[in-house]
């Protein structure tokens, strides 16, 4: 294994523990939420609210840090001195950017909470509106949080967004024990926000040491203009996908109380998958890949997003098997109690049931985008995004609506939407770096995709054995029992990427 890989699964690994510890206080998070709030009308509105900063300015703190990162690293390679005056110039930029479009916000979303949530009632909708308001005016928190994750990712620092989200769902948990027995709504969501002022404190903290911020009103100059060009197709692609959410959103909210808010719930269960392994798995790698783009190295670039490829399948297949045949298991052991009960449980794991089936094919378009992101194409996955989501609005409504699948539809519809757009990215990819040389997976592959076929059986078997136990002993029990014949059959049929792994834990022992 080079040391260029070897670094990067290094990195890796660490932000996975860390971004685990992390999931699991966010699981703790939305667990107590749901406790002392359930899923009523109310917390619809405050789900949906929680959501609209992505609804009405799609992912714009995602776009704008994804082209930023790009950039500053191609700028580091040339000049550090010169890189760390733009990054300051581009966060200041920013920052009057979120603080304009917040302003926006406040204004419009009394005239767009009914266009995206028509099966809420009045009272509901007023609900609804006075929530966002509330979040919309705290935009600017969540944009300085990802510039800032953008500057230590271009530096490969990777775990201070990590911690700095450790500290925010610690807030967000011992606030929510201490006042929720109130059950305000308003409370609840200025203690969200309380949580992402510390989250970005800490994020500032730790950037501090990295490089010198020096804020700039005279933050508009060529190269930000270049930033925001660049940024502009990212906005369009990621304001694309998020029609998705807003499909989603649009259809959930036409299946009763609580639809929305089992929606959301099962929605944080699929991002504990995709924030700890596909998040993780593309964060450590982008900079990589630019950097090896940046200068002219095509050969390392392929290695590396095949490596990320295959080390994502290995991972997620299993873990997309055990969600999908044991969704009711991990929803009544992380959700039910308190005001949420068996009735909820089945609306989200109905949900979450269809979006485990997502995580392979999530984890494929994440890693390609970021590769066509590194080159500086920005155009290619808007592209692909915007005949994804129009196969996302058809196949959701087909599902959930015509054939009365209701929630379930609506997670189908996303996942296979997914896979159409993972497949023509890697075919777009393909054509664009020849270098790629997809074939070299195929004996991986099919080493992945026979444990997994053994796997499946072997977790049907264990449902019907262990019938007589606990969701959580249960859970816990197929989970370890999974794991262990799937690397072992990886291990006895030696697969590169678990030879890799299996060098670098034993340097680490040497250590």
């Amino acid at each position: 294994m080079s040391n260029n890989h070897e670094k990067l699964l290094k990195a890796s690994v660490i932000v996975t523990i860390i971004g685990i510890l992390g999931k699991f206080l966010g699981f703790a998070r939305d667990a107590v939420i749901a406790a002392f709030y359930g899923a009523t009308w109310q917390t619809d509105a405050f789900f949906f609210a929680q959501s609209m900063p992505g609804i009405i300015f799609p992912a714009v703190c995602n776009s704008l840090s994804t082209a930023f990162l790009t950039a500053y690293v191609s700028k580091s390679v040339e000049n550090k001195e010169g890189a760390d005056l733009y990054a300051s110039k581009a966060i200041s930029l920013s920052a009057f950017l979120a603080i304009i479009l917040s302003g926006i916000a406040i204004v419009v979303t009394p005239f767009l909470v009914p266009v995206f949530a028509p099966g809420f009632a009045p009272k509901q909708t007023e609900l609804a509106v006075h929530l966002t308001r509330i979040t919309m005016a705290a935009f600017v928190l969540s944009m300085g949080h990802y510039m800032l994750s953008a500057v230590l990712s271009a530096k490969k620092l990777f775990y201070g967004a990590q911690i700095a989200m450790l500290v925010y769902n610690a807030i967000v948990i011992a606030l929510t024990i201490a006042f929720g027995k109130n059950q305000n709504l308003d409370l609840l969501t200025g203690i969200v926000v309380l949580g992402h002022f510390v989250q970005l404190l800490v994020m500032i903290l730790i950037v501090s040491r990295q490089f010198r911020f020096t804020f700039s009103f005279k933050c508009i100059d060529a190269d930000t203009k270049k930033l925001l060009l660049l940024t502009l197709p990212i906005v369009l692609g990621n304001s694309i996908v998020q029609i998705n959410n807003i499909v989603d959103k649009v259809l959930s909210s036409l299946f009763g109380d609580g639809a929305m808010s089992a929606l959301s719930y099962s929605n944080t269960l699929n991002r504990f998958v995709t924030g700890v392994v596909i998040t993780t798995l593309s964060t450590v790698i982008y900079p990589t890949l630019a950097e090896h783009y940046s200068e002219g190295k095509l050969g390392e670039f392929s290695n590396t997003f095949r490596k990320s490829i295959s080390v994502g399948l290995i991972v997620l297949l299993p873990v997309s098997i055990i969600t999908t045949l044991c969704a009711s298991d991990i929803v009544k052991v992380v959700y039910e109690r308190g005001s949420f009960g068996p009735e909820a449980s089945g609306l989200t794991a109905s949900a979450l049931r269809f979006y485990g089936m997502m995580f392979v094919f999530s984890a494929i378009q994440e890693v390609t985008v970021r590769a066509f992101y590194s080159m500086k194409d920005t155009k290619t996955p808007l592209k692909t995004a915007a005949l994804a989501i129009l196969s996302n609005a058809i196949m959701s409504f087909v599902f959930s609506r015509l054939l009365g699948m209701g929630l379930s539809g609506i997670a189908l519809g996303t996942t296979l939407s997914t896979l159409l757009a993972a497949v023509l990215l890697l075919h777009a990819l393909k054509k664009r770096v020849p270098e790629l040389e997809l074939s070299k997976l195929k004996y991986s592959l099919i080493k992945i995709v026979s444990s997994a076929i053994v796997l499946l059986v072997v977790i049907l078997i264990l449902r019907k054995l262990f019938t007589g136990i606990g969701p959580l002993a249960r859970f816990v029990l197929i989970t370890i029992i999974s794991f262990t014949i799937h690397i072992g059959i990886l291990v006895l049929t030696r697969c590169d990427e678990i030879k890799d792994v299996k060098g670098l834990l034993t340097k680490v022992q040497k250590r």
